[in-house]
């Protein structure tokens, strides 16, 4: 037990080194957190402490709330609109790029599904803490990825739902059979968790003895405490529904209001949010994309062989996921042609819902070779290294005249 002090000033202290390390070099604190990680993580700092894991969840919940709060419902809704099109071709694409990549190097229809649904899924976290260390967080783009992305996660929950049950009841063999019953329960529960977020948001929330009353008792001096416990009952509901918490922090903070922290002539609005902000961006969000960076560990012998299926798996997701994004997001979402690059790079990241198929293929099942195993946590690693690099390239493009 007395080591997690010292992990935990070691952790901060990375906090911090990477946080400089970006202000001198101009780049995105991101992408140091994630590269500082896998130091780390390579020198076996960090390694399955599950104390660390769950304080880094608690991070990017958040992150999400912080997100939400600080978008604009009505911006969102309007997003919503038009991201059908971005969510559904950006999942396909990369379905189909991490499907062929595998039969390409000749690994069998079990492993193929496994490499599709691990490419699935955007990291919607990594992207927009990109854009808000960028400044770009208040965009059209960003609101486009933001919407994209929370529907582009409900369509890989579904077809985690659906294919894992298939390849699961062959044991990778080929013999498959499709739980209609599971895929029945999934979209139940996407039904159920909207409907909550609506029956809260519309008549719980805003009601002056509803949860309303948490963020002004008191002449408001515990808003704070009120606004956790409201993000916590969001994420308790999504994680019960087959949801991250995370995105239940999000919608907890996008059905804020400004209005719901007036006391009299005052109004803590401005004040939850820098605090929420400081914890999500500078203490807690950090430790998250520290430990994502930890998980990848290098082996020379292991990276002879993988590299040539690492590198075709990550190039070919980088330009589908790339081309379709923004392809879609300019024929589809009628966006302007520099905003739909800009979800294009975007959408590159790969999301926490990765890391569990790799989890459930390998760990649980031993469905995939240890071989492919480090086909994809390299390609989701440098997939997330792209994210901050490739907006932070672009970002003079998008912001010139």
């Amino acid at each position: 037990m007395h080591y997690i002090w010292t992990e935990l000033f070691i952790l901060f202290l990375t906090v911090f080194a990477a946080k400089i390390t970006a202000k001198k070099t101009n780049t995105v604190d991101v992408l140091w957190f994630i590269i500082y990680g896998a130091v780390l993580g390579n020198i076996g700092l960090f390694s399955g402490d599950h104390r660390l894991e769950f304080l880094g969840e608690i991070g990017i919940i958040l992150v999400m709330f912080a997100l939400g709060f600080e978008e604009d419902l009505s911006n969102f809704l309007k997003g919503v609109k038009k991201a059908w099109g971005i969510a559904i071709i950006g999942a396909i694409f990369p379905f189909l790029a991490g499907y062929f990549s595998a039969k390409i190097f000749g690994f069998s229809t079990t492993s193929s599904l496994i490499w599709g649904l691990t490419m699935t899924a955007t990291a919607v976290s990594l992207t927009m803490v990109s854009l808000k260390s960028l400044g770009l967080e208040k965009t059209p783009a960003a609101t486009g990825i933001m919407t994209s992305a929370v529907v582009d996660d409900v369509l890989s929950l579904i077809g985690v739902a659906v294919l894992l049950p298939i390849i699961l009841s062959g044991g990778g063999k080929g013999e498959l059979n499709i739980d209609t019953a599971k895929l029945l329960r999934t979209l139940l529960d996407v039904v159920l968790f909207f409907g909550f977020v609506f029956l809260v948001g519309k008549f719980i929330v805003p009601h002056k003895r509803g949860i309303r009353y948490l963020f002004v008792v008191n002449k408001g001096h515990y808003a704070v405490l009120g606004v956790f416990i409201l993000v916590f009952l969001f994420g308790s509901v999504a994680h019960a529904l087959g949801f991250h918490p995370a995105i239940g922090a999000y919608f907890a903070g996008l059905i804020l209001k400004a209005e719901y922290f007036g006391v009299g002539n005052q109004n803590r609005a401005k004040e939850v949010e820098k605090i929420t902000s400081v914890m999500a961006y500078t203490v807690f969000g950090p430790v998250f994309f520290i430990l994502l960076g930890g998980k990848i560990l290098f082996d020379l012998g292991v990276l002879q062989q993988v590299i040539l299926p690492t590198l075709t798996l990550f190039l070919s997701v980088l330009i589908l996921q790339i081309i379709s994004a923004a392809g879609a997001a300019k024929y589809t979402g009628g966006y302007s042609t520099k905003d739909s690059v800009l979800i294009g790079f975007g959408m590159l990241g790969r999301a926490e819902l990765a890391f569990i198929v790799i989890n459930i293929a390998f760990v649980q099942n031993h469905l995939i070779t240890q071989e492919e195993f480090y086909i994809l946590m390299f390609t989701t690693f440098l997939l997330n290294i792209s994210v901050p690099l490739l907006l932070k390239w672009y970002k003079p493009i998008y912001l010139k005249k």
